[in-house]
């Protein structure tokens, strides 16, 4: 199969790359913008364009049987006109678990964009990830491990008994791999989250003992920070938190994923066993001691 990846110098899309390498079968060309690290791309065909330029997507689409999308699901309106001017029918896109969200503003732009396939007239399939952990590439774990690393008290907003369930990348790979490459795929939505839920607070001590560390947790009442966060929002003032992500530690992050066990195999790590290789990671490159 030939196959555009967008998004591949990501954590995601590194895994997905190195898979479908791998495999030894397919023809892979990327589609970056001249400014992403190509050099992670070493050995790849690569398509320069932007994503919210429709004509340079549908040049880089030429010739290819399908598109896997990981560079964001709000760029769907270009992808779909990129597609229908390529004639490139199949495409696998990657939205998030953020689509279950009951604040509107998380949910809605996920679910409008995910809409927009129903009609499309293409083979597509979507794949929602929960927050993906694994290198100094994630967005979120590698800066927790590296705070955990250096300072022996945690400030803990909230009470900490929300649930979360972070997918290691490789188990997430595998499964859009699995999604691209296996039959009967399409027309289908699948939540690809970790193994198991576990409140913040076990994720967070969890953490720190893949540090050998044990931490001191300070609770911090949550709602007069986020109003403070607000204020400091307002005045353009760097921050190393949001206020959404402040308001979203209320909310349970807790998926199923039964049909993506039973159609496509997946069977993702436990938060322990992964965050542990992060750590491994992190030490070799020396982010964390």
């Amino acid at each position: 199969m030939k196959i555009l990846v967008s998004g591949g110098t990501g954590l995601l899309g590194q895994g997905l790359l190195r898979l479908l390498r791998g495999a030894g079968e397919h023809e892979v060309r990327c589609f970056v913008r001249r400014t992403s690290p190509a050099e992670r791309l070493e050995g790849l065909e690569l398509a320069y364009g932007d994503a919210e330029d429709a004509g340079s997507m549908a040049r880089a689409l030429r010739g290819m049987d399908a598109f896997v999308h990981i560079a964001g699901i709000r760029y769907t309106p270009w992808v779909l006109e990129a597609m229908r001017r390529a004639g490139v029918e199949r495409l696998v896109i990657v939205s998030s678990t953020s689509a279950h969200s009951r604040f509107e503003f998380r949910s809605a732009p996920r679910l409008a964009n995910e809409a927009l396939l129903a009609g499309s007239g293409l083979r597509w399939t979507v794949v929602r990830p929960s927050m993906i952990y694994g290198s100094e590439l994630d967005h979120n774990m590698h800066k927790l491990l590296r705070f955990l690393d250096r300072s022996p008290i945690f400030p803990l907003f909230g009470s900490g008994e929300n649930l979360w369930q972070p997918v290691y990348h490789e188990d997430l790979a595998r499964g859009l791999y699995t999604a691209l490459t296996k039959p009967g795929t399409e027309g289908r939505i699948y939540d690809l989250p970790g193994a198991r839920p576990l409140t913040y607070l076990d994720l967070i001590r969890t953490a720190a003992g893949s540090l050998g560390k044990r931490v001191r947790i300070v609770r911090v009442p949550a709602e007069p920070v986020r109003r403070a966060l607000l204020v400091a929002e307002r005045l353009r003032l760097p921050l190393p938190v949001s206020s959404e992500q402040v308001l979203r530690l209320r909310e349970d992050k807790a998926y199923p994923y039964e049909k993506a066990r039973e159609e496509l195999g997946y069977a993702p790590r436990a938060f322990k066993e992964g965050i542990a290789l992060e750590v491994g990671r992190l030490r070799e490159i020396g982010l964390v001691r």
